[in-house]
């Protein structure tokens, strides 16, 4: 090879000789050919190769991606990890919870709360004894260590001693053994190989479990995780991410359990209630948070659960249409309360989906109607609340103002409570429906007055009748003090006819408060709160019905001091919140929910939400009756009242002269004119079974030919008493011409 071309970079190639046997040198393989390479084509190829390289690896790369990525992305693969997510999460959630516990009792947390609830009772005795409990767990551990490495010491004193004697008694036998053979062909020197073999055997075990060690290890790791593992999955569902759930957060129909109502709780946006849950509460041993743990109750299920800081009853309250929707009820089924012994537990009680709309009960007087009584005093069945218990509904001291949409059944709630009043043979009742409807026809035989229709003539009779009442509350207040008595009671009502209790009913009694002047209105309104606030401490009780609750139609002031509300299906919170009370939806006393019945549905016809029926707010379910049934309770009530009674000893009664007898109250009355009100009230005190169902519409249509009929004067409709007693000696001499006074018209 030249110098030029060794200048030419490339490295010199020799070939390597060979020795023979005979000394010669010699080459063993053939004369190579190629080509001489310039360093350029050297490079060029060296080039070609190192791209071929880098392209296989990258498409070895590839593949390597492509299958990692495969794998990663299978569905063995995800569903694999997420169980070892999820079940690693229950492991550090069962951790947490074992190190709280062993806090909680390090720290004695049950014994120190109760030294504060014992110093806050001002139990000094308890207190100092807690005092000492604590002071005392203090060197609880140091003393259970000594303790136990006591007993470990005197535990092997004693068997190392049983062992010593156990071998020396061995030996003797083997000694002994070994001169007659007695117990077989052994004696003292096999008792040595045999202590031998369990000292070698033994060693070898403990070498080794020394050696593996591991294997211990990993068994303690495994019953350890085991146990925290269970201690996890106890807390529940909820202390997992959402994603590691095997439940969503909703479903259709939820089973109302413990785990099912802590995540239906753990969804309703309280966040100190949330971070509580997630740490593992209400399930850890240191919360002591299930008071009653989910059972049946009647239609439904309760619970009663300690909520943790941070989270009172009342924001839950608030959550009510969330917390409903999450545990797969309406929130008219979903009932939230405070215990009444603890403020901090929540009572809560979810009636089975549907339970709303089931049918009612027959009215529970109908059983046994040919001997069914009522007493005022002690109230009348309405209904029953969403347990199925049924609701009495007290009246004595009591005043009802009822609203709701057209269809919500708040007739029916009135008609419920009437049909049990008219069973009661001392209560008088007064009806004015301002409205044509045959709602309370019925009960006509039953009812003092009925007066229906719109018209200003029937609302100024209805004012005439609060005023004659609010006027009587005199009398009512000098009989009470002539029997020394503070209060109406049944007795009094049975010997003094003045005291007799009276329901009076103001349906559509939006007709009644609103007026064309404003200070018409005020001082209706005015009048209405005074004689309704003192009415009912002598037994009238007035009832006042609207399907448009607003402060025109229902007053403000008049609300305020009604003991008994209810509200049917309404349109929106701020009708609910006349009815029911200020700010009474926004703290999940709410009717919104409710539907009123349409042509093809009843929907929750017959349900109202009610305040004073019920220890608690809540639902009343109504019954329902036809005017068949109430028809009928009609009839037992005019018997119990004597007015079914068509002869009177045997014999066919003579027929009322109606003219004469209007005539005869006015000239009692003393007056050039009477008010049309007293003239209906003196007509049945002269007569109750013949003029218990005169209305005003009828005292008017009656006296309309003979032209005396009722006129307005001075505010107020009145008879007057000369045109009466003209028109009576009109007829009278008139029917004597013709022969025929004994006849009278009507």
């Amino acid at each position: 090879m030249s110098e030029e071309t060794r200048g030419g970079g490339l490295a010199k190639v020799s070939q390597l000789p060979v020795r023979r046997a005979g000394g010669e040198l010699e080459t063993t393989s053939p004369a190579l050919e190629g080509e001489v390479l310039t360093a350029e084509q050297y490079a060029a190829i060296q080039r070609q190769k190192a791209a071929a390289r880098r392209a296989a690896y990258r498409e070895t790369g590839e593949v390597v991606v492509r299958s990692v990525r495969t794998v990663v992305t299978h569905d063995h693969t995800k569903a694999t990890m997420h169980f070892a997510r999820r079940h690693a999460t229950f492991i550090l959630k069962g951790v947490e919870a074992e190190r709280q516990r062993k806090k909680a009792e390090r720290n004695q947390v049950d014994a120190r709360a109760a030294r504060a609830r014992a110093l806050e009772a001002g139990d000094l005795d308890r207190v100092a004894e807690l005092n000492k409990q604590i002071l005392d767990a203090r060197h609880l551990r140091v003393d259970t260590l000594h303790k136990w490495v006591d007993l470990g010491w005197k535990t092997a004193k004693k068997v190392a001693i049983a062992l010593v004697i156990a071998l020396g008694v061995a030996l003797v036998a083997g000694v002994l053994n070994g001169f007659g053979h007695w117990l077989g062909h052994w004696n003292a020197t096999d008792v040595l190989h045999t202590l031998g073999a369990i000292i070698t055997t033994t060693g070898d075990v403990v070498g080794w479990s020394v050696l593996h060690w591991w294997v211990f290890l990993l068994a303690g790791l495994g019953v350890w995780g085991f146990r925290r593992w269970k201690e996890g999955v106890r807390l529940g569902e909820q202390v997992l991410p959402e994603a590691l759930r095997r439940t969503g957060k909703r479903t259709a129909y939820v089973e109302f359990t413990q785990n099912a109502l802590v995540t239906a709780l753990s969804n309703i946006g309280i966040a100190k209630l949330n971070a509580a849950i997630k740490e593992g509460w209400p399930n850890r041993d240191t919360d002591s948070a299930w008071v009653q743990v989910p059972a049946i109750d009647g239609n439904g299920y309760s619970a009663k659960l300690r909520l943790p800081q941070g989270a009172s009853v009342a924001a839950v309250g608030k959550a009510r249409e969330l917390l409903a929707h999450n545990l797969g009820c309406r929130p008219e089924e979903l009932f939230i309360e405070a215990d009444t012994e603890d403020s901090t537990v929540l009572s809560l009680f979810r009636l089975e989906p549907g339970m709303l709309r089931a049918p009612v009960p027959p009215y529970p007087l109908l059983k046994n109607l040919a001997e069914a009584t009522t007493d005022f005093w002690t109230g009348f069945p309405v209904g029953i609340d969403p347990r199925g218990n049924p609701v009495i509904c007290e009246v004595f001291e009591r005043n009802l103002a009822v609203a709701g949409r057209m269809g919500s059944g708040k007739t029916t709630l009135v008609l419920d409570l009437l049909a049990g009043a008219v069973l009661d043979p001392l209560v008088d009742i007064d009806v004015f429906v301002f409205a044509e409807n045959f709602d309370y026809d019925p009960l006509l035989p039953c009812l003092n007055m009925l007066v229906k229709g719109d018209t200003e003539g029937n609302v100024a009779a209805c004012m005439e009748h609060i005023q004659g009442l609010h006027a009587d509350l005199t009398n009512r207040g000098r009989l009470l003090a002539k029997h020394g008595a503070r209060y109406v009671t049944r007795e009094l009502a049975a010997k003094e006819p003045g005291l007799r209790p009276r329901i009076v009913v103001i349906d559509e009694c939006q007709a009644f408060f609103r007026q064309d002047k404003a200070e018409d209105r005020r001082a209706v309104v005015n009048m209405m709160v005074r004689f309704y606030s003192a009415a009912r401490k002598y037994g009238i009780v007035l009832v006042f019905v609207t399907p448009l609750p607003s402060d025109q139609s229902l007053p403000r002031d008049l609300v305020a001091v009604t003991s008994n509300r209810a509200c049917g299906a309404i349109s929106d919170k701020h009708r609910n919140n006349v009815v029911l009370g200020e700010k009474a939806h926004e703290n999940g006393i709410s009717a919104l929910g409710l539907k009123p019945k349409t042509t093809t549905a009843l929907n929750d016809a017959g349900t109202l939400i009610t305040i004073g029926f019920m220890d608690q707010p809540g639902a009343l379910r109504t019954h329902f009756l036809t005017a068949d049934e109430l028809g009928a309770i009609a009839e037992r009530g005019a018997e119990l009242r004597g007015g079914q009674v068509a002869t009177v000893d045997g014999e066919d009664r003579a027929p009322r002269d109606h003219l004469a007898d209007i005539e005869q109250v006015l000239r009692q009355a003393g007056q050039p004119r009477v008010r049309t009100q007293e003239v209906l009230q003196r007509l049945a005190e002269l007569d109750e079974r013949e003029y218990r169902g005169w209305t005003f519409e009828r005292l008017t249509e009656f006296l309309t030919p003979y032209s005396a009929a009722p006129y307005k004067t001075g505010g107020h409709m009145k008879v007057s008493a000369a045109r009466v007693q003209e028109a009576l000696t009109d007829r009278d001499e008139n029917a004597a011409a013709e022969g025929d006074g004994d006849k009278f018209e009507d």
